[in-house]
Formats: C-alpha cells, sequence, structure tokens
C-alpha cells in the first residue's frame, strides 16, 4: 500500500510539474511569416526573388517550424516559385502591398508615389472602396487559380477595417498582418494599437479593439516586428528598429540572437499575460547571404524553445483558429511586464484592454506614463470613407498622452525606485514600488480606468490630469537683452580687406582674361561684371585644383602674375568708366533700383551670424542652411575634397561645393570671417552684380532703357501670386512659395543660386559678343563658366548644357556644340569625383510638384480641385482628368510667375525666338526650367528640383520688360495707372516676406554660454564630436527664439567648433543621401549604456570629443577614466577620450 502510495505521489508531482510547460506551451505562441514579394520594384540585383524562399524553405525544414508564406500578387505570377511552395505543407496566404501588376490586372490605376513603398502607392488605403475591390478581388481569385483555396491569413504594413471587412465576409478571412507600432519608418505611421499583441479589431478603426460584438470585424490582428518594450518607444527608426526583425536590430543595433531571445523570453515568459504570439519571419527582398545566418539562429533558437516546452510554433491560420476557440467574444486584456533586455536600470508595463492602452516606464524621468490613449467605439480610422496619400495615426490620434507625438507624458514619481512589483488583485493589475523618498506607491490598471494608490481615475481624467500639467512654453530670457555688439574699427578693416581681395584677387585677374574678349566700347561696369564672373570661376577652379594638389601656394604665384601683366600692359588704360547722365530720369530710376534691389535682397540675410548680447543670431533659413555652409566651409579650409562635416570619416559627396570652396578661398586669402563673407560680403555682391549683369543683357536683347527698368524691377523686386491664396484663406498677406517657388527676395538664401545665376548672365554675355577678333578667347571662356557651373550648382549646369546643346542641333552652329562638348567634359571631370553616379539623384514622378501644390493646405491648397482629380481617376473619366491637370498645371506655372506672366506674351513671336540664337538660348533654358521640375523630383528632398524654376523666372523676368515696354504706349493715364498697379502688386508677397526679417528677436541663436564651449573646443586639436541626437520635442517645450539646438537639426557644432561631427544636421544628411539612419540609432544607444559598454563604439568612429548641453540632462561617468570633462558652464559639458 505504501509503496502504491508513493507511487501516486510521483505521478502526481511529475503530472504537475509537466504540465507548467505543457500550459506555457499551449498559451505562448509565436508564428513563422515569410512575405513574397515579385519583380515589381525588386532591388536586389545580385539575387534572385526564389533565392531568399527557398533558403528560409531549407532552414525551416531542417528544424520542422512550420510557416506561413504570404505572397505579393506579383510573386503570384512567378509560376516556377509557386509550384515549389505549392506542395508544402506551410500555409499560404496574401500579401497586400499594391504594386503595377496588381493594379493592372485588376483595372486600377496605379498610384505613383514618391517612392513605390509609399502609403499612396503600396496600402490598400491610396484606393477608393471599389478600387479596394476590385483589387483584392483580383488577388483571391489569382490565389485560389493557383493553391484552389481561398486564404484564410492576409498582412501588409497597414489594411484597413474596411478592406478587413470585405475580406472576412467575402472570402472568410480570419486573420490579418499589420506592423507593430512604427512612428516615421518608411514615412508613415501605424501607431496606437495593442501594443505588440494580437487583438479583434473594430468595424470603423482596425488600430482599435472591438468593444462590442456588433462593431467586430470577426479577424484576428497579428503584428509584424513585434516591439521591444522598453526601447521601441518612440519617434526615429532608431527606436522601431529594437523589435524582433533580425534586419533591425543588425542593421541599426549591431545586436544578435542573444538579443532576439530575450525579446522571446520577454513576451512567452509572462506570468500575468493570459497568452502571447509573436510574429517572426524575413522578407525575401533582403540580401540572403547577409541575413541567412541570424534567420537560421532565430529558427534554431525557436525550435529549442519549443523543445523546452516554453513556446508553441504554429501558423498564422493555427494561431487565429486558437484565438477564436479561446476568446470567442472580445479581445481579453493583456499586461507586458519587462526588464530592459538591453541590461539598463530601465523597466516598461504595457496594459491593454479593448478601451484603453497605456503604457508606464521607468527611465531617466523616473516613473512615468508615456502613453495613454482611449479607444473611442465608432471612432472612424484615416482614410476611411475616402482614400488618402499618408497615413499618420499617431499625429492624427485625439484623447491621448502620447510624449512621443505631443511631448506630454505624466511622471509619478522622479528618481530611483525600489521593491519594484507587479500582481493581480480580483480584475485589477497592480504596479507598486517605493519611490526615492522612501513612499510606497501603487499604480493599478483597471478594465476601463487607472488608479493612483486607489484613486480611480478614468481614463479621459487621467489624460487631462496629465496633459495640463505640461507647462507653458519657457521663454528665453536669454534674448531679452539684443543689442549688437560690433566695432567701428573691425568693421572698417573688414571692408577694406575685402575690398583689397576683390580688386587684387578677383577682378583683376578676370580682367587680364577677358581684355579682349570685348570691343574697346564696351562699358567699363560690364567689363567689371564679366571680369568679377570669371575671376570668381577661375580662383575656384584653381583653389580646387591647388588643394587637390596640396600645392596651395601657387594661389599666391597667380596672383602676382596677374598683377605683373596688369601692369605691364597697362591694361589700366583700357578701364574708363564713364557715369551716367543723372540728369536724365531714366538714369536715376536705374540708379535707385539697383542699390534698393541689392539692399532688399539681403534684408533676409544682413543680421543672420552676427554677435549680440545673448549670443549668435540667425534668422529664418539661415540657421539651418547658412551654419551648413559654415560647417561645409571649414573643412574646405582645411583640406579638398572635404571630410562631411555631419558625418564624420567620410568624403563629402553629392554636393556643388565650388561656392562654399570660394569662400574658403577668400578666408585663405584674406582672413575676413567666414560668417561675414556668406552673411554680408559676397550677398551684397552678388545682387549688385545681378542687376548689373541683367541691365546690360536687357540692353544688349532689346535695346530698350524703360524695358530694363521694368525688367530690373522685377528681377529685384517680384513676388508669385501666392499673396491670392493667402488673402483668401488666412486673410493677410504672404504666401512666397505657395506655388513651391521662392521669389526673387529669396534670392541670397541659396547662395549656389545666386551666383550660379551670375555665371549664367556673364556666359550669355560672352556668347552673345561672339566677334571674329575674340571668337576663339570666348569660346574658351563660355567653356570654363558653363563647365564649371556643375561645381556650384548642378540644376543650373544641367540648363545650360540642355540649352547649348539643343540650340546648337537647331540652328546647326558649331560653336554652341563645341562650347557644349568641351562645358561638359570640364562638367564631367568635375562631377565625377565629387558625386556618387551609383545613386539616383532624380527621380521620374510627373506632376508631384502640382499635385502636392494643389493637395498640401499649406500650398494653394485646393480640395475641391484635389477631389475632382481623385473622382476622374476613380472613375476612369479621362476628359475630368485632362481637364483638371491642365488647370493644375496653368494655376502652377501662372502662381509662381507672379506679373511675370505676361512675359508668356512675347511667345506670339515665337517664329521671331526661334529665327535669333540668342532668345532662342534664353527660351530653351527657361523651358527646361519649368518642365523639369513638373516631370522629376530630387532623391532624399524630392522639393530640392524646384530650384530649376528659378532660372526661368529670372528670364521670365527679362522677357516682361519688353512686354511691359508696351504699357507706356498706351493713353497717358492709363499708362500711368498700369505701371502703379504692376508696381504695388509686383512685390506683395516679397514685402511681407523681407518684413518677417525685420523683427529684432532671431529665428533661432547659439547662446553666449554654448560658444564659449564651441569656441573652446575650435581651439582643440583636430578630431570627431560626438553631440547628443537632435530632439524636436524639446522645440515644443520653448517659444521662439528658440536655442540653435532645438531649432532644428543643423550643422551649428561643427560650424562653430570647426570640426568634423559623427552625426548632425539630418535633413542635409538626406539630402546627401548618407545612410544616416544607422548613425543616429549609433549615437541614441551610445547615451542609453554606459560608457564602458560603448567604448568600442568610440574608438572604431575615431571620437575624440563628446560635446553635450546640459538641457539634455545627460552626464557620462568619468569615474571609467574612459573620458575626462574638459570644459564646464552653465549650459555645457565636454569630454574628452583620456585616450587621446
Amino acid at each position: 500500500m505504501i509503496k502504491n502510495l508513493f507511487k501516486i505521489i510521483f505521478f502526481a508531482l511529475f503530472t504537475f510539474f509537466l504540465a507548467q510547460p505543457i500550459l506555457a506551451s499551449q498559451n505562448s505562441f509565436v508564428s513563422v511569416v515569410n512575405p513574397i514579394r515579385g519583380n515589381d520594384f525588386w532591388e536586389q540585383k545580385d539575387q534572385k526573388i526564389e533565392t531568399a524562399v527557398l533558403g528560409e524553405n531549407e532552414i525551416l525544414k531542417k528544424y520542422k517550424v512550420p510557416a506561413t508564406y504570404l505572397f505579393r500578387y506579383d510573386a503570384l505570377l512567378d509560376k516556377n516559385l509557386a509550384d515549389k511552395l505549392n506542395n508544402s505543407p506551410d500555409e499560404k496566404g496574401l500579401f497586400l502591398e499594391v504594386t503595377p501588376s496588381w493594379t493592372k490586372a485588376s483595372g486600377v490605376d496605379y498610384h505613383k508615389g514618391e517612392t513605390w513603398h509609399s502609403a499612396a502607392s503600396a496600402f490598400l488605403t491610396g484606393y477608393e472602396f471599389k478600387q479596394r475591390e476590385q483589387l483584392l478581388d483580383s488577388a483571391f481569385e489569382k490565389f485560389k487559380s493557383i493553391f484552389g483555396v481561398y486564404p484564410k491569413s492576409v498582412g501588409a504594413w497597414w489594411v484597413d477595417a474596411y478592406s478587413l471587412d470585405y475580406m472576412q465576409k467575402k472570402y472568410g478571412v480570419i486573420t490579418a498582418l499589420i506592423v507593430a507600432d512604427q512612428y516615421t519608418t518608411d514615412n508613415y505611421q501605424i501607431w496606437g494599437q495593442y501594443f505588440s499583441t494580437p487583438y479583434y479589431p473594430a468595424k470603423t478603426n482596425a488600430l482599435h479593439p472591438a468593444q462590442t460584438l456588433e462593431n467586430k470585424i470577426p479577424l484576428v490582428i497579428q503584428q509584424w516586428a513585434i516591439r521591444d518594450p522598453v526601447n521601441s518607444y518612440g519617434n526615429g527608426v532608431d527606436e522601431s528598429t529594437y523589435s524582433v526583425q533580425a534586419n533591425d536590430y543588425i542593421d541599426y543595433h549591431n545586436l544578435d540572437t542573444s538579443y532576439f531571445s530575450k525579446l522571446i523570453d520577454i513576451y512567452t515568459k509572462q506570468p500575468l499575460g493570459k497568452f502571447s504570439q509573436i510574429v517572426v519571419g524575413l522578407e525575401n527582398s533582403y540580401d540572403w547571404v547577409k541575413y541567412s545566418r541570424e534567420y537560421e539562429n532565430q529558427i534554431k533558437a525557436l525550435a529549442n524553445k519549443r523543445a523546452s516546452g516554453q513556446i508553441s510554433l504554429v501558423t498564422m491560420q493555427g494561431f487565429a483558429s486558437w484565438y477564436q476557440r479561446a476568446y470567442p467574444n472580445l479581445s481579453p486584456e493583456q499586461i507586458i511586464v519587462a526588464d530592459d533586455p538591453l541590461g539598463t536600470f530601465r523597466k516598461g508595463v504595457w496594459f491593454m484592454s479593448p478601451y484603453y492602452r497605456a503604457g508606464w516606464f521607468f527611465n531617466n524621468d523616473g516613473s512615468v506614463f508615456r502613453d495613454i490613449r482611449q479607444y473611442v467605439d465608432g471612432e472612424e480610422e484615416l482614410c476611411f470613407k475616402t482614400r488618402c496619400d499618408s497615413v499618420n495615426f499617431a499625429t492624427s490620434a485625439t484623447r491621448v498622452l502620447d510624449d512621443v507625438s505631443f511631448g506630454h507624458k505624466w511622471v509619478i514619481d522622479q528618481g530611483r525606485i525600489s521593491d519594484f512589483k507587479v500582481e493581480k488583485k480580483g480584475e485589477e493589475f497592480v504596479l507598486s514600488y517605493k519611490n526615492e523618498a522612501g513612499n510606497f506607491r501603487q499604480i493599478g490598471f483597471l478594465p476601463r480606468d487607472l488608479s493612483i494608490d486607489g484613486k480611480v481615475l478614468s481614463i479621459d481624467t487621467a489624460i487631462l490630469s496629465a496633459t495640463k500639467k505640461e507647462n507653458s512654453p519657457l521663454k528665453n530670457s536669454a534674448v531679452s537683452d539684443n543689442f549688437l555688439k560690433w566695432s567701428f574699427v573691425s568693421v572698417v578693416q573688414k571692408i577694406f580687406e575685402f575690398l583689397i581681395f576683390l580688386s587684387l584677387v578677383i577682378v583683376l585677374p578676370g580682367f587680364v582674361l577677358t581684355h579682349r574678349a570685348f570691343k574697346k566700347d564696351a562699358p567699363a561696369f560690364l567689363r567689371i561684371f564679366i571680369s568679377a564672373a570669371v575671376g570668381f570661376v577661375v580662383l575656384t577652379l584653381l583653389f580646387y585644383i591647388t588643394s587637390l594638389l596640396r600645392i596651395r601656394f601657387l594661389v599666391f604665384v597667380y596672383i602676382l602674375m596677374n598683377l605683373i601683366i596688369f601692369l605691364h600692359l597697362k591694361l589700366y588704360s583700357n578701364i574708363k568708366i564713364n557715369l551716367l547722365n543723372f540728369k536724365e530720369p531714366l538714369n536715376l530710376i536705374l540708379l535707385v533700383i539697383i542699390p534698393a534691389g541689392t539692399v532688399f535682397q539681403i534684408i533676409p540675410i544682413f543680421k543672420s551670424g552676427l554677435t549680440f548680447s545673448y549670443g549668435l543670431g540667425f534668422w529664418g533659413p539661415n540657421a539651418h542652411d547658412g551654419v551648413w555652409h559654415i560647417a561645409l566651409i571649414n573643412e574646405l579650409i582645411k583640406s579638398v575634397p572635404p571630410v562631411n562635416p555631419i558625418y564624420s570619416g567620410v568624403i563629402l559627396k553629392n554636393y556643388h561645393f565650388f561656392y562654399d570652396l570660394l569662400v574658403a578661398a577668400t578666408n585663405y586669402l584674406s582672413a575676413v570671417p567666414v560668417a561675414d563673407l556668406i552673411f554680408r560680403f559676397y550677398p551684397i555682391m552678388f545682387s549688385l552684380m545681378l542687376g548689373i549683369g541683367s541691365y546690360y543683357l536687357i540692353m544688349e536683347l532689346f535695346q530698350s532703357k524703360i524695358a530694363s527698368l521694368f525688367s530690373l524691377y522685377l528681377i529685384y523686386f517680384a513676388g508669385s501670386f501666392g499673396w491670392i491664396v493667402e488673402y483668401l484663406r488666412e486673410k493677410h498677406f504672404g504666401g512666397e512659395s505657395a506655388f513651391w517657388a521662392n521669389q526673387a527676395v529669396s534670392f541670397n538664401l541659396n547662395p549656389p543660386f545666386a551666383i550660379s545665376l551670375v555665371i549664367i548672365i556673364a556666359l550669355f554675355h560672352i556668347i552673345f559678343n561672339l566677334s571674329n577678333f575674340s571668337r576663339l578667347r570666348n569660346i574658351i571662356l563660355a567653356i570654363l563658366l558653363a563647365g564649371s557651373l556643375i561645381g556650384f550648382k548642378s540644376y543650373g549646369a544641367i540648363l545650360v548644357l540642355a540649352a547649348l546643346l539643343f540650340v546648337g542641333l537647331i540652328k546647326r552652329q558649331l560653336y554652341f556644340l563645341i562650347i557644349f562638348i568641351g562645358a561638359l567634359l570640364v562638367s564631367v571631370l568635375i562631377f565625377l569625383p565629387n558625386f556618387d553616379i551609383t545613386s539616383n539623384l532624380l527621380v521620374f514622378v510627373p506632376f508631384w510638384f502640382i499635385h502636392s501644390m494643389i493637395d498640401s493646405p499649406d500650398r494653394a491648397g485646393w480640395v475641391r480641385l484635389s477631389l475632382a482629380r481623385e473622382a476622374g481617376f476613380t472613375t476612369h473619366n479621362w476628359f475630368k482628368i485632362v481637364g483638371v491637370e491642365v488647370l493644375s498645371l496653368v494655376i502652377f506655372i501662372v502662381g509662381n510667375l507672379g506679373l511675370r506672366v505676361v512675359s508668356l506674351l512675347s511667345l506670339v513671336k515665337i517664329k521671331n525666338i526661334i529665327r535669333d540664337e540668342k532668345f532662342l538660348l534664353l527660351f530653351i533654358l527657361s523651358f527646361l526650367a519649368f518642365l523639369i521640375p513638373i516631370l522629376f523630383i530630387q532623391s532624399g528632398n524630392p522639393w530640392n528640383t524646384i530650384q530649376f524654376s528659378y532660372y526661368g523666372l529670372y528670364i521670365a523676368a527679362l522677357a516682361s520688360g519688353s512686354v511691359l515696354l508696351l504699357v507706356t504706349k498706351l493713353p497717358k493715364y492709363i499708362s500711368v495707372l498700369a505701371i502703379c498697379i504692376i508696381l504695388i502688386l509686383a512685390p506683395v508677397n516679397s514685402i511681407v516676406t523681407a518684413n518677417s526679417y525685420l523683427g529684432k528677436n532671431p529665428h533661432a541663436f547659439i547662446s553666449t554660454k554654448e560658444l564659449q564651449g564651441l569656441q573652446f573646443l575650435s581651439n582643440q586639436p583636430d578630431g570627431v564630436i560626438l553631440t547628443f541626437p537632435y530632439d524636436e520635442k524639446l522645440k515644443q517645450k520653448l517659444v521662439e527664439p528658440w536655442p540653435i539646438l532645438a531649432y532644428d537639426s543643423t550643422a551649428y557644432v561643427s560650424a562653430v567648433s570647426k570640426k568634423a561631427v559623427y552625426l548632425e544636421d539630418e535633413s542635409q544628411n538626406q539630402i546627401l543621401l548618407t545612410n544616416y539612419k544607422r548613425k543616429l540609432v549609433a549615437s541614441k544607444d551610445f547615451f542609453l549604456k554606459s560608457v564602458t559598454k560603448s567604448i568600442n563604439f568610440l574608438h572604431d568612429n575615431h571620437i575624440k570629443y563628446i560635446y553635450l548641453p546640459k538641457i539634455f540632462n545627460v552626464r557620462l561617468d568619468e569615474s571609467t577614466n574612459i573620458v575626462k570633462n574638459i570644459f564646464e558652464n552653465e549650459e555645457v559639458v565636454i569630454y574628452k577620450l583620456n585616450t587621446y
């Protein structure tokens, strides 16, 4: 009997202990899901479509792991691939990513966006309801024709509620895969659903869990790229790539399978969770050679966990079936409790119920809620009733506390906590700890409410209580005193130095090179203009070559030789300045327009970079673009080609830096400060040259002084018709760039464009004066100017080269073709070393600017016209489509031209234009200037190609003068009235823009204390600087004027310290097509970890200094002896690595 009793006890104990892993296995699931893309937009040139799929299949067979393969429509068209998987026992489903193959088969027009994976193109929400049905029907029928049944599982990074409901009802789909919380990756926001946990979606909002059976879609939402509960909550790629995806944690964080395993354990070992489910997989469009080993490591780790009883491995359909049996009504409450898998002190707790989700964190802020959002029954998702081009669930959310989107967080306790635990008491999950004061704290998660120390708060009350505690933005008292620090002696000295430089280094050599290129009676001011333009180009090219060869001393030889030639040949005798007769009214007007226009154009830029009592002030885009130029110029002074100042360790590519090189040469030879050169001296010079060169060009073309005055007025002051849009919408004037293009007032805000236009004007003069005795010399000068343009402004170079080619072919003029071929060769020699030829710099996306102008509320924003276009595409009404597109095109052109639209009247003499080489050259250049941005956008920053149109606006202003000349021939009173209207209306929004720069406070500033730290760094030995990544939420906490570190992601650390920075100025990096996101992730990772764990990162990237503004509340541990504090004041602390 005793023996039998022992047997019973042993069997009971054995059953008890065995039951634990079995229970875990029954309730903890992992689904391996492999999306399969086909030929559409295939980017892996050295990999076939089936390579990764077959490799995955072999690994899965090896470890006997079931999987789900989701076929995109174009993958279904690959018969070979479909046949190979057809006999596999693995589940097959549909991947609902829209591509041209699918739309074509469905009879739907493909919506081509900026990228193939943009929301407007790839998501079903980019298409109207009827189109979604057509797409789905064709995909399901195609799937059935191959596999014999309709799929039960579907997926895409976003699937809307309408489509889900349609597929569930018509085809019996039981589960759908969407991407887990993702804020900015791939330029869309899928944000706010159950955190990395399955749920039943609501009929009107697939992000919200259903709260009633009537509003429930009876299928299960699963999530791709399950996120790290502690580290993934943020607004960038660096946060969202803390996930179970191999490509995420390898590429962005240099983590391995141990991190993956920790995430699996976090989700599948939740003692309070009712179940868990994780999706793991790899898209076949990733490099299989690179990721195959880690994929196998993942599958092996999962197989081991299955063997231990920790998890069950099931298909998507298998899990969904279990979920529907286990929870036949509504989604259950879920809680996830996690310590940081990276090993820091931080923690995270996520609670989800059908009524709300809440994310609690313990981090540097202390005990804090960073996310609370109420799920409102019946609330409609974005694009629920109509298609849309973007999917931004985060920023469109209401009734939320969201630290990432809105900067709102609810700090419960600051400082450290202890005795942390989470337990379930009845229907409440209770999080408890002791705060730093030793007080006991309890936070309760109820099905519909929260509680703090027993006090129950509704979710609405909790959100309101937390958000109203946010203080109003803080005013910068540092800018209350804003007097300018200046010295009369210093100003006079700088002016004298610049004028000496201009005379001896620019104009004099230019005069030596061009003195035989013109007839003896050529006006002196025109000669000086041409000499200066040629001098700029030659000095830049010479400084470029001598810097490359490290023989810069030859620049001084060049200057001396030109001085000797100038004196020896007595060229000074050729300079005879005949002053205008100012008794003649037209000459007096000319004398007023050019200086007045120059003053007007330097208003936006002149004050930037000056030292005030608060520090350095910057107005408008100078806080970004101007600072970038300073940073780049500092590197060019050191070496050519320059190190990228905002992305250390690499040579600068994909940027036309000749303007910056000219400024670097000027500083090198004259010692005039860089800030004075780019914000004051060169803008004045460029605007004066613009007026002088244009005046003589107009006289050459039209031989009318009155026409020249009209043209000059428009060149300097004209704006767009955006003021009409702004007034109709906002009841005030403005809208300079409502139709995208910046206007004349912003000429000097884009100095590479400014100098390129000056060079092009000089080029026109040289080409238009090809007299017999100077033809060869002028051709050489033209080749030099046209060929160098690629280094100053690539957009201008493209237009000039194309115009020269077309005129040469149309007119069969050999010298135009000779200039084209010579300039092309020079351009190629400059382009190849400085641009990455493998980069796709221009992308063919017709009407991108026009559509975005019509669609965007911060541009023209004509909603009815936008809806009419979409209705035309939906109904295939080509008459409506063509009508809307033509009207939009007219609005784009006329709106940008403003009063310069009268230039189009000159086209009535198109035959005369074609006959004359001069006018034909101008016509072709201006035509291409508008055509290219209509058809193309730029990789990185699509809106950059609008700069092509700036050259067209200039030529339109030239032509307008001759048309407006006709006004003077009208009866006197009508003529006077018309001229007054022109004078008043032309500059409306330009005046408004200029006025915005006249305020005494800057838009951004570098404080005196920061300047002290940065100037200290500038005097240290050269080395790479690491600084804290830009935090856009900081700007929300301050009012204008902003410290530059809060204003935008800029190059200010590099600019003032005169050193390369590991990473800053994210938007400029985007233009340069660098892989800046990886560096952004790495730098954020550094500041999350201890210095001892990051020593390899510092050494590998040759980081010597760490610059930390104290506003970020980050310090480094000096006790490790890895870093030492070398500078500190009230606002910044600077560390240096002890190894240097």
